[in-house]
């Protein structure tokens, strides 16, 4: 089931990961600091037990890696943000995969 782009959130947390990913968004590039700067952020979204799936990007409205945002998942939400109806969560796009298989993403409970 897909988000509602209007309910999509500004990611301004101050917690280690929001300023990891903050740090990110300063560089317009992927440069050799960016990717470690995401290689980073992958360290510490395993350290935070983020959980990691794949999906299409029109479903979750954010398509480039890196890219992060808030979401208030509703009641309903069938698929991999189940877990978290009614939480508000972060999602970071991860990366590109396939066309069959969509991006990847990480999502937690803030």
């Amino acid at each position: 089931m897909a988000l509602v782009s209007e309910n999509k959130i500004h990611d301004d947390l101050t917690d280690e990961i929001g300023k990891c990913l903050r740090e990110l968004d300063t560089h317009p590039r992927w440069t050799k600091e960016k990717h470690k700067l995401f290689s980073n952020f992958e360290r510490l979204a395993k350290k935070h037990k983020y959980i990691f799936f794949t999906g299409d990007f029109r479903d979750y409205h954010i398509e480039r890696k890196g890219e992060h945002c808030l979401y208030d998942v509703p009641l309903n939400q069938k698929g991999a943000l189940k877990v978290y109806c009614g939480k508000r969560i972060r999602l970071v796009c991860g990366s590109k995969s396939n066309q069959r298989e969509g991006r990847f993403f990480y999502a937690k409970n803030v």
